[in-house]
């Protein structure tokens, strides 16, 4: 027994020395792209490259492909790759890269193409940076496998490194002015003002960096918000005028850039906020205050001269100056007088708060504004019972109508638009409620993500 157990070891061994020498045959085929010696190697054993995916040899940081791919050897590649698509997918041991980011570091394009052709989604795969292969392409410059890359994975430009940071982001930091301007051309103005874990937009860093044609290329191509707050509540103005210690020409040119695109300083920008938020607020008023008036002076009008008018005459059933509607139908008549009671007393109560020289930012005026929707609603409501205490008194009498005359098909056509445009109206303030409390949340997020990650810094890798 013990005999046949050190016959199986002995073979286990034998078994072993065999792989490694095949693998190391392998691995010299790959560094010198020989492709009679890989096809010679597969015709011995045909699983080498299976066996390679299971067992990973210890000694070899990086699969065959990775070799070969770094070494620009497109026949090898494309071999490796027909024989077993799946070494795509590897990604290696110290940095984490798969082939296809050594393809979008080095600028193959063939051997780009070949790796997208059988697995596109490695687009996505990210190595212990964060970085995808697109990240890698536009850090090191390659605009050719950029936009192969683009074109292939489009949605894979949009995904963040370690720190938060945009594709745009590392093209500044690493001061890639071709492929910014490449990527600029080709996608939305949306991700421009999107804000890495500090809260910087690409200007804030290019002009933090001292780059003036990248500023310049940010100002001129893109709808950035330029007067946008980092996280220490600075705009790129305010970092230039920091930084700024001498008179070189790259900070002159940054500096004339920036005024010519009329960036402010953070304590300028609070300035122009508060202006327009006053005139915002004194415009507010003016309405509010004319509205008002315009609903007082008819609700007043209504009280003292009612729909049909009053007695002339004194007689057993009415009084000389009291409202004829009001002994014809004197339910009808009160709903009517409470009405536009209620519009009467909403908008004087508007005017009064208005001229009473309280102080009035912008929940005054909202307040302000829900009570003169409560009277032009009354004054709304007020109108229509008064046109059907005219128009058919027998009304409240009988309590049925005949609904095919035109003036009751206005009406109700005029209560319909009224009520659809009260719900429009509604509606809007409640998604504008609910998308401030979703940003609200979106920023909490934000400040918790940054404060429990750190900014890993990117090496490049020596392949």
């Amino acid at each position: 027994m013990a005999k046949m157990h050190a016959n199986a070891n002995m073979t286990l061994d034998n078994m072993m020395k065999a792989f490694r020498a095949a693998t190391k045959k392998l691995y010299d085929a790959a560094l010198e792209g020989d492709l009679p010696s890989l096809l010679n190697l597969l015709q011995q054993d045909p699983f080498i490259l299976n066996r390679y995916i299971i067992e990973k040899p210890g000694r070899f940081s990086q699969s065959p492909l990775h070799v070969a791919t770094s070494l620009g050897h497109l026949e090898f590649t494309k071999e490796i790759l027909h024989q077993k698509p799946e070494l795509a997918e590897e990604l290696d041991f110290s940095k984490r890269w798969s082939p296809l980011h050594i393809a979008s570091s080095k600028g193959y394009l063939d051997i780009a193409q070949a790796l997208l052709t059988e697995k596109p989604n490695m687009c996505f795969a990210r190595n212990q940076d964060g970085m995808n292969p697109v990240h890698v392409a536009a850090i090191n410059g390659q605009i050719r496998v950029l936009g192969e890359l683009f074109r292939a994975r489009m949605q894979a430009a949009r995904e963040r490194a370690n720190g938060g940071e945009t594709i745009l982001h590392l093209c500044v930091k690493f001061s890639q002015l071709e492929a910014l301007k490449y990527l600029l051309d080709v996608m939305d103005a949306q991700l421009v003002n999107s804000k890495d874990s500090d809260g910087n937009t690409v200007l804030h860093l290019a002009v933090a960096t001292k780059q003036p044609e990248m500023v310049d290329c940010i100002l001129r191509n893109t709808s950035i918000e330029i007067n946008a707050l980092n996280t220490n509540k600075l705009t790129a103005m305010d970092i230039q005028t920091q930084n700024r210690k001498d008179s070189s020409r790259d900070d002159e040119e940054i500096s004339r850039s920036l005024k010519v695109a009329k960036a402010l300083q953070v304590k300028d920008t609070l300035e122009l906020h508060n202006k327009n938020n006053r005139n915002w607020l004194e415009n507010q008023r003016s309405a509010l205050l004319v509205v008002a008036s315009l609903i007082g002076t008819m609700a007043f009008q209504v009280g003292i001269n009612p729909p049909g008018g009053l007695w002339q005459d004194d007689t057993n059933l009415h009084i000389a100056g009291t409202s004829v509607l009001a002994t014809k139908a004197p339910g009808r008549y009160n709903v009517l007088l409470i009405s536009n009671t209620i519009g009467l007393v909403s908008s004087l109560s508007v005017i009064i708060l208005l001229i009473s020289g309280l102080p009035y930012r912008k929940l005054f005026i909202g307040i302000l504004m829900f009570i003169m929707w409560i009277a032009v609603s009354a004054t709304t409501f007020t109108y229509l019972m008064a046109i059907l205490l005219i128009f058919d008194l027998d009304f409240y009498k009988t309590k049925k109508f005949d609904v095919t005359p035109g003036h009751w098909k206005t009406l109700y056509l005029s209560l319909i638009v009224w009520d659809c445009l009260m719900a429009l109206v509604l509606l809007g303030h409640t998604i504008r409620f609910i998308v401030k409390q979703i940003r609200q949340g979106e920023q909490s997020s934000i400040k918790l993500y940054r404060r429990w990650f750190t900014r890993s810094t990117y090496h490049p890798p020596a392949v």
